[in-house]
């Protein structure tokens, strides 16, 4: 990525309008290019004297999952057209139980981490790491649930030596999903969890872009967690919620 390039992406970064892979770039870019960090914390400047001295009116993240919901309803509307034509039936069945298999076992761990380790980049690229700065278990249990169609585990998600700070709701693989952000010393860990309702998420650990993240899933939620700690706390971490003993990976 050039730096005009970026100069033109700056704003819909900040915006987190880009998707992950050119949110990607950019930041790869950034990483390399003094003067572009350089304007980038000029905009960001910019951006909190704007804050401090101007209301802001944000659209609901609802608003994204009830596009995404009407544009597959259409998809689904052109599909069971395709579908009716009495020759594709049998090809329709395989496809159906291709994805039956899918949904079971599926192994999307990898590109859904990315796109969390995208989110984790930008929250802390802009300093919005939480939408609601709590750590109590009932104010963000009631803010979860005005924002999302579920409500996470929180009593399962408690981990001894972290602090948590609050919660904030992302976009993950087209659904909403929630992130809650905890601290340990000066480092910052991100879970983002959401229920299994197409099938379990695969156990994992990556390195992607600098950052660990780990994988899995239970009856209750799949969840991936994004940090710059290294491999053993992160591991401490992941190791001491009591939703990572109900994933059975032990």
């Amino acid at each position: 990525m050039s730096c005009e390039e970026l100069d033109h992406l700056i704003d819909p970064y900040l915006d987190r309008e880009l998707d992950p892979g050119e949110s990607l770039r950019l930041e790869q870019h950034l990483s390399d290019c003094p003067a572009c960090r350089s304007f980038l914390q000029e905009c960001l400047d910019f951006r909190s004297f704007f804050r401090s001295n101007a209301p802001v009116y944000a659209a609901p993240p609802e608003l994204r999952a009830k596009v995404l919901a009407n544009f597959q309803r259409e998809r689904l509307k052109s599909e069971f057209t395709i579908f009716r034509r009495p020759w594709i039936y049998a090809a329709a069945a395989l496809v159906v139980g291709l994805c039956a298999l899918t949904m079971l076992m599926p192994d999307n761990a990898k590109e859904l981490s990315t796109q969390a380790v995208a989110q984790y980049t930008q929250s802390l690229a802009t300093d919005h790491l939480v939408d609601v700065v709590s750590s109590d278990q009932q104010v963000l249990k009631s803010w979860f649930a005005a924002k999302l169609s579920f409500t996470p585990p929180l009593a399962d998600l408690q981990a001894p030596g972290y602090s948590l700070l609050g919660g904030r709701v992302n976009v993950i693989g087209d659904r909403l999903v929630a992130a809650l952000v905890y601290q340990h010393d000066q480092s910052i860990v991100t879970l983002f969890c959401w229920p299994p309702n197409n099938g379990l998420l695969s156990n994992h650990n990556n390195l992607i872009k600098g950052c660990a993240v780990y994988t899995w899933g239970n009856s209750a939620c799949n969840y991936i967690v994004v940090s710059k700690l290294d491999n053993h706390e992160l591991q401490t971490f992941v190791d001491s919620l009591p939703a990572r003993a109900e994933s059975g990976s032990y």
